[in-house]
């Protein structure tokens, strides 16, 4: 039970600080260097949302996540990064314009 719980704090505590990362980072200008520096960043933060997803599936396979908790964790964290791979590609159309 104690296991689970670090698990599922750990795996929050990911997911919390990567949404405030950008928040917390000096935005640039849109368009020119400030718009592919926000593409990286939202790169980076994509690598970290996909690596959540992985450590998330393997505390599930491990037994280390019940189910219920498991299915909650993947979707939220599935649904962020959907909206990161949209918002990177977005990016990605403006700063090929």
């Amino acid at each position: 039970m104690a296991v689970t719980l670090i698990v599922l704090a750990v795996a929050t505590l990911v997911i919390v600080a990567a949404a405030l990362l950008p928040l917390l980072s000096s935005g640039g200008p849109a368009g020119g260097a400030g718009g592919e520096d926000e593409r990286r960043r939202v790169q980076e933060d994509l690598d970290r949302s996909l690596a959540a997803i992985r450590e998330i599936e393997h505390d599930h396979a491990a037994g280390n996540l019940s189910d219920e908790d498991f299915e909650d964790l993947d979707r939220t964290e599935r649904a962020r990064a959907v909206e990161l791979i949209k918002r990177r590609d977005a990016l990605t159309e403006e700063n090929d314009r």
